[in-house]
């Protein structure tokens, strides 16, 4: 863990040297973007969040530099997963590097099985958590990227549990070419985990593939615990997921 923490530290203090803001340009454009994605298995980077059953996640995001980036997880099912309410600022950005800082109301569903009036049931229960977050990445070339992602949540309102931490060194190698304009990405992070007082350690990877004239990526992922004592987090999972994106920027008169 103190060797996590100091790798996480020393790449934020080598990113801060190297950010430098340009001025902004565009201060009159605004961003829309909007992506829809579909996977035969729901996962979450907190094990107790994850809904392991066919879902799709649709993605909102509104803004330049200050964004307001709604998540709503669906299972193919029809029963609601999670809203998530992101706020996101933009506090540095170049062609190479990115500083972000967030954070989000959310509501989390979970099926319950419950005795009433002598029957059993399951109910659907609401549960609010409030998280923060701040990432950064930082880009060698169009090929090479690494970051640091660091989130602390606030745990149930309604359950009292234990903050949630979450440590991610993150790296990838993107856009490379296949020939006729296919393009392929890979990209790796490192995780430690804290959530209701129990940790793990874990790594990750995502392989995507995607075309020059196509809105849709597809992309595989695989999570492999390392060291873990989380209840439902012990192991490995994996899906794979279609996404379809819209990004486009609009003139403000």
């Amino acid at each position: 863990m103190k060797l996590f923490l100091s790798i996480c530290f020393l790449v934020l203090l080598q990113f801060n040297c190297l950010a430098e803001t340009p001025a902004d340009s565009t201060k009159k454009e605004t961003q829309f973007a909007v992506s829809a994605l579909v996977t035969n298995n729901g996962i979450s980077v907190v094990p107790i969040f994850t809904l392991g059953k066919p879902a799709t996640i649709i993605n909102f995001a509104v803004g330049r530099k200050f964004t307001f980036e709604p998540e709503f997880r669906v299972s193919l099912e029809g029963k609601p997963w999670s809203f998530i309410y992101w706020f996101r600022y933009k506090l540095a950005k170049t062609p190479k590097y990115s500083l972000n800082i967030g954070a989000h109301p959310a509501i989390i569903f979970k099926t319950i099985p419950v005795t009433i009036n002598g029957n059993n049931e399951d109910v659907l229960r609401a549960q609010r958590f409030l998280a923060a977050e701040i990432s950064q990445n930082y880009r060698f070339n169009q090929h090479v990227n690494l970051g640091f992602y660091y989130l602390v949540g606030a745990g149930s309102v309604e359950n009292k549990t234990k903050p949630t931490n979450l440590l991610t060194l993150r790296g990838g190698y993107n856009n490379i070419k296949l020939g006729k304009e296919f393009i392929a990405g890979i990209n790796s992070q490192l995780i430690y985990l804290y959530t209701n007082g129990e940790e793990g350690s874990y790594i990750n990877g995502t392989v995507t593939l995607t075309h020059k004239k196509s809105p849709i990526t597809l992309s595989c992922f695989y999570n492999q615990p390392i060291n873990t004592s989380i209840t439902g987090g012990k192991d490995p999972v994996w899906n794979v997921a279609a996404t379809y994106a819209f990004n486009k920027m609009f003139k403000m008169k």
